[in-house]
């Protein structure tokens, strides 16, 4: 067997002295182990040539979940043999303890089952060397509970730690991640910035899990699309609910899958604030977001939706002022709802014939009962909405004709100039 080589400068002469004062088989307590193990150059050389440290900071000890335990309690193969030892220690195995269940009775299972049943435990059992073990998230000596702001895994420190990995682009190429850097989107999300001012927000594990994270293709994944919506409804709960009362969240409920949730609107891990011109959901990005889906030709026949509803609305004076970054301007949510979008044949929807001049009066305060009258996406066609669409021939038209008797008078008088004496003179 090829053990690695263990490198020991000035802290040689303590290992040799601690066998001279204590017994060969005593199975050694934390004390003994860090005679050796607080040096600050012990460190041992692997297979490949990596040196890798062995120093033990014991304020680490002394802060760590583990802080009660003796050192062999997770050494086990350390456990009576000789002291020190010659032969480095094997690896920690975790599952001896928290193979357990959380409470008696508790319906969840132990943290080892649901790792075990993770992207991350399947690729370990299959021997994947990029599958991260226990320590890859948690830490080694300085393990700390979720709940202390040090912690690797807590809700300011998670995004970090799986980071290490999941912003690796090398790492990212050779699994043939879909995502290259979730971390680095993360942390310019409205959710990383709560975060990083140390108030709470959604982090990796709320959206993924802790141990039972799964693929997106996954349906028992939290980030499974007919999952989403509960997912982020665990934070979210009055726009959850707004959400299942529309259209597209009763759509989602059926198992409609091209019925849009949160992710579709707001992004995955970029989420930015509404307010923020960068956002999905900025007034003047709403209606490129709504048309990923509505102008979608395959959608419209599929489920019988209008068509030309872009059209229409660039053509209006709301799509005009929108365009040149108008942010106070009518667009889609402002008429239909943002969550709670319902059906204009909806009794309670804001674009209901009946309903019409109380939405219109959110911007126009004498609205009245004309608001309701005539189609709202106009589109002029001899069959459809006929009177404007004569009206709009027969302005193009004039147009046309103004043009072209300017065109025609200019002409003229520059003829007119060249013909008179001295006329070159004069221009």
């Amino acid at each position: 067997m090829n053990v690695p080589k263990l490198v020991f400068p000035a802290t040689a002469f303590l290992c040799a002295a601690a066998v001279v004062t204590s017994p060969a088989q005593e199975a050694p307590g934390n004390a003994k182990c860090l005679t050796c193990h607080t040096a600050p150059g012990l460190s041992k050389r692997l297979a490949g040539g990596k040196v890798v440290s062995l120093r033990v900071d014991q304020s680490d000890l002394r802060q760590s979940a583990h802080r009660k335990q003796l050192c062999v309690d997770c050494h086990a193969d350390m456990r009576g043999r000789p002291y020190p030892h010659k032969t480095p220690a094997v690896g920690v195995n975790c599952v001896r303890c928290h193979v357990k269940r959380n409470a008696v009775g508790a319906p969840k299972r132990s943290p080892v089952a649901q790792y075990a049943d993770s992207v991350h435990g399947r690729a370990a059992m299959r021997g994947d060397p990029d599958a991260p073990a226990c320590k890859d998230c948690h830490g080694t000596h300085s393990i700390r509970p979720a709940s202390d702001p040090k912690s690797a895994i807590s809700r300011s420190g998670v995004a970090a730690t799986c980071g290490k990995c999941h912003g690796d682009p090398r790492l990212a190429k050779r699994r043939r991640m879909l995502v290259v850097s979730p971390y680095e989107f993360y942390s310019r999300s409205v959710h990383g910035k709560v975060v990083a001012g140390k108030s709470p927000a959604a982090g990796c594990a709320d959206c993924h899990g802790s141990h039972t994270i799964r693929e997106a293709a996954d349906p028992m994944s939290d980030v499974n699309k007919k999952n989403i919506p509960a997912t982020c409804g665990k934070c979210h709960k009055r726009i959850l609910a707004e959400y299942e009362e529309g259209v597209h969240g009763k759509a989602a409920a059926q198992g409609v899958k091209d019925a849009p949730v949160c992710t579709d609107c707001h992004g995955e891990h970029n989420v930015q604030p509404r307010a923020a011109p960068g956002s999905s959901v900025y007034p003047t990005h709403v209606v490129a977001t709504c048309s990923k889906c509505h102008e979608n030709i395959r959608i419209q026949r599929r489920y019988g939706l209008p068509a030309n509803r872009l059209s229409s609305y660039i053509g209006s004076y709301h799509g005009v002022e929108n365009k040149f970054g108008e942010t106070t301007v009518a667009n889609c949510a402002t008429c239909h709802g943002a969550h709670a979008i319902l059906a204009s044949s909806d009794p309670r929807s804001a674009t209901n014939k009946k309903n019409l001049p109380r939405a219109c009066g959110k911007c126009h305060p004498r609205a009245g009962a004309n608001f309701a009258k005539g189609n709202i996406h106009v589109i002029p066609s001899p069959t459809g909405d006929v009177a404007v669409f004569r009206v709009r021939a027969v302005c193009r038209v004039f147009v046309a004709a103004l043009i072209a008797c300017l065109i025609m008078y200019i002409a003229l008088d520059l003829i007119s100039r060249l013909r008179k004496p001295n006329a070159r003179e004069r221009l």
